[in-house]
């Protein structure tokens, strides 16, 4: 361990060693800078003072215990793949708290179907470990799981919803832990259940979508589901958003398809060669293409034909799929989407939306194809207006288009629906350097390219306007999100009551701010 950073007490710094080992202690400035940071730029963003990286739930409450006492902050990083600012420090006497070594499979319970996982683990794993038993998770984990954890999303929220969330495991800001749902209930036989949520008031809802700033998440329950035998898939292009979006309103109803992606025409014709490229090469691997090997020889047999240009010409596309118990329920279900989806545009080749489900993750998109920078804001609006917002959002871009034109701007707009929702989540890319953590989760090849990158301010400062903008586009036109932390003007959004209630909550769980100080606006 190198030397103590000045801002902290020596004696705080050897009570964190004596808890976690000096080889989890991080006191390297490069280390804590790199740890310190999201995938977005932040004027004011510093490096933690330390980074702690615990491996068990009382670790976790020991260290919160030593950083109260000694009067200092503490931010929570998962995967660090967030982009609104959660766990980036902006004030000295700030501890960050890694939690990725928290990253252990607890109890895979097949017939009460949950299981418990530590809140460091990634999604990967947790798909990984339940593929034995032919269960998955019933929770939409995001599209970064091979290194985003569980603790993570939690805190952040995904679009689709938590329902699959069964009970937390919670270190609050006093060091003390609790559980939720039947999982906090007294047992004479060890530890309850996590089998049950709804156990009086919903105490698991509190501590989701937080962003970390109401206690800190070390473990969790999920709902398991059955992974059915059989998957039907269909891609569709559209001329334009507002058809794609309305065909989305037209879904609607249909809650059995259980993968929706719209893509734009950047992404469309850059899905075969960057972001999607890894999930088609393993749709190649013919053992897992198809749920039989029949299916699969067909899937190979198709690319073989169609090569790399099956998107060619393709706008705006959408890309379907669901799952049954037979292959005729699963195409019986697809035929019904196709026929809603024929009306708004044409059919096209079902690569895309196959590749996703034998991928399942992957993270190359957040850069552009020759190392661009690149940052989502994400907006969920009720389904109704998803055309309105489809042509609104297009408009502030071409208000705009002189001056990202001059800077090498390029939009991209990743969309999705949901039970009532519209998810539109706008993102740009420009020429920059990349950064330390864009460049451990590339591999070596494109890393050292990449690093070769030269800082580009003046493009820079321009992201930052243009996305400061576009948040407050949203926000005037009534937009919802996830991934709140810092970014989303959250607080400023609620009506009298529901911020009064937030601020009366902080203090009851955090009543000195030390969580996440700043996150949710609190």
């Amino acid at each position: 361990m190198s030397a103590t950073p000045a801002h902290l007490a020596r004696d705080a710094t050897e009570a964190l060693v004596r808890i976690v080992g000096s080889d989890h202690v991080v006191t390297d400035p490069t280390e804590r800078a790199a740890l310190s940071n999201d995938i977005f730029f932040w004027e004011d963003a510093l490096p933690a003072d330390l980074v702690v990286q615990p491996a068990t739930t009382g670790q976790v409450a020991e260290v919160v215990r030593i950083v109260a006492r000694h009067g200092l902050s503490l931010y929570t990083r998962g995967g660090g793949m967030s982009y609104t600012k959660g766990f980036v420090p902006t004030a000295a006497g700030t501890v960050l708290l890694d939690m990725r070594r928290l990253d252990q499979v607890h109890e895979i319970n097949a017939s009460d179907r949950y299981i418990v996982v530590g809140a460091g683990a990634t999604w990967q794993s947790v798909s990984e470990a339940l593929k034995p038993h032919g269960l998955k998770v019933a929770f939409g984990a995001p599209f970064s799981g091979v290194y985003s954890t569980v603790g993570g999303a939690l805190s952040q929220g995904v679009p689709s919803g938590s329902a699959g969330v069964l009970g937390l495991e919670v270190v609050r800001a006093d060091g003390s832990v609790l559980r939720t749902g039947s999982w906090g209930r007294k047992s004479s036989h060890g530890h309850a259940a996590p089998f049950f949520r709804e156990y009086g008031p919903d105490l698991t809802g509190v501590f989701l979508g937080d962003t970390g700033a109401f206690g800190i998440k070390t473990a969790a329950a999920l709902q398991l589901t059955q992974k059915l035998p059989a998957a039907a898939h269909a891609s569709f292009a559209f001329e334009s958003y507002e058809e794609m979006a309305a065909c989305m309103i037209a879904l609607g109803p249909h809650d059995f398809i259980t993968r929706r992606v719209g893509l734009d025409p950047f992404k469309s014709q850059n899905s075969v060669k960057v972001g999607f490229k890894e999930a088609l090469k393993t749709l190649g691997d013919v053992s897992t293409s198809g749920p039989t090997l029949l299916s699969g020889l067909k899937d190979s047999m198709k690319m073989a034909t169609g090569g790399s240009n099956f998107m060619g010409g393709v706008k705006w596309s959408l890309h379907l799929s669901t799952e049954a118990i037979n292959d005729a329920v699963a195409e019986a279900q697809i035929d019904v989407v196709r026929n809603i989806c024929l009306r708004h545009g044409r059919e096209i080749a079902n690569f895309l939306p196959r590749a996703m489900d034998a991928r399942g993750y992957s993270v190359r998109g957040f850069l552009g194809r020759q190392g661009q920078r690149w940052v989502p804001t994400n907006s969920i609006w009720p389904l109704s207006r998803a055309v309105e917002i489809a042509t609104a959002v297009q408009a502030f871009f071409d208000a705009r288009r002189a001056e990202m034109d001059r800077l090498g701007f390029q939009e991209s707009y990743m969309s999705g629906y949901g039970p009532g929702y519209f998810l539109c989540e706008p993102s740009f890319y420009w020429h920059d350097e990349v950064s330390e953590l864009h460049l451990r989760h590339l591999g070596a090849d494109e890393a050292q390219q990449f690093r070769q990158l030269k800082p580009n301010p003046e493009a820079r400062a321009f992201a930052m306007t243009l996305r400061r903008e576009l948040a407050q586009f949203f926000f005037d036109m009534g937009a919802v999100h996830v991934q709140i932390a810092r970014f989303y003007r959250y607080q400023d959004s609620l009506d009298g009551g529901s911020s009064r209630l937030l601020g009366e909550m902080k203090g009851l769980l955090d009543a000195d701010g030390r969580l996440n100080p700043g996150n949710l606006g609190v």
